[in-house]
């Protein structure tokens, strides 16, 4: 069997047709009306395709655009932001200026700075360490998950280990992990109930004065340490609250903190 061609560009480079490589190296970008299979795809410049991307590695310093799904067997490492038509799918995923996917992310690790936004699920075996945010209008799964600039859900949010998030939390079902851990910068809440192992909710450092974490329900088998939290109902056997939580209270009703 014949090893398939390589491509080895040292300008920008525009593909007519479907194209198969083994390997894809190009100094500057790379644009097609239609999609790209290959082994390793490693461009310098940005890639623009109106089809699918498929390889088993992917290394682009110029940001991708992609119109329907990126399959990546192995790593996608992004730099300069990512926006997927389809879906995206991959081992590990590091992107640097952001990720977004119209039909869904699953992957093993997702590391990304700049933001992370899916239309649909987000689904990680692993570790999900995000700095801008994550943003899903389905499921969030993971291992763990730490986020510097909120979080938002339209379904629930499932955590083996740690839920670890500092900014704004908008979910429309559960949160459901081993600890969580929140801290306030923006009005948030939490439709469904948190039930974790450990539970910390605390405002944040650099936090407006006025937010609050608005829950239906709080479940833990163990105390609890919580401030800024309006809940309607809390089941646990010991937990220490600050001045500024409001417990068995409407969660339609303003609140002014105590300073």
């Amino acid at each position: 069997m014949s090893k398939k061609p390589d491509l080895r560009a040292l300008a920008g480079t525009v593909l007519e047709e479907d194209a198969d490589f083994d390997e894809v190296h190009i100094l500057g970008g790379l644009e097609s009306n239609h999609s790209l299979n290959a082994n390793l795809v490693d461009v310098k410049g940005s890639i623009k395709l109106h089809g699918s991307l498929w390889a088993n590695r992917l290394n682009v310093y110029g940001g991708l655009r992609i119109d329907a799904d990126v399959i990546i067997e192995l790593d996608m490492d992004i730099r300069g932001g990512s926006v997927v038509g389809g879906k995206i799918k991959a081992r590990n995923i590091e992107a640097h200026g952001g990720v977004q996917a119209k039909e869904g992310i699953k992957c093993t690790n997702l590391i990304v700075k700049g933001g992370t936004k899916s239309n649909r699920h987000i689904e990680v075996e692993e570790e999900i360490d995000a700095t801008g945010g994550i943003t899903a209008l389905g499921n969030i799964t993971a291992s763990e998950i730490k986020s510097i600039g909120g979080l938002i859900a339209e379904g629930n949010v499932k955590v083996h280990g740690t839920v670890d998030v500092r900014g704004k939390l908008e979910v429309g079902g559960d949160i459901e992990c081993d600890e969580f851990i929140f801290r306030i910068i923006s009005p948030s809440f939490i439709n469904g109930k948190i039930k974790a192992n450990k539970i910390l909710i605390e405002k944040d450092e650099y936090a407006k004065m006025e937010c609050f974490l608005r829950v239906t329900e709080i479940v833990s088998p163990n105390r609890i340490d919580i401030d800024y939290v309006i809940a309607e109902r809390v089941v646990c056997p010991k937990m220490k609250t600050g001045q500024n939580c409001r417990i068995g209270e409407p969660l339609d009703k303003e609140y002014e903190p105590d300073y």
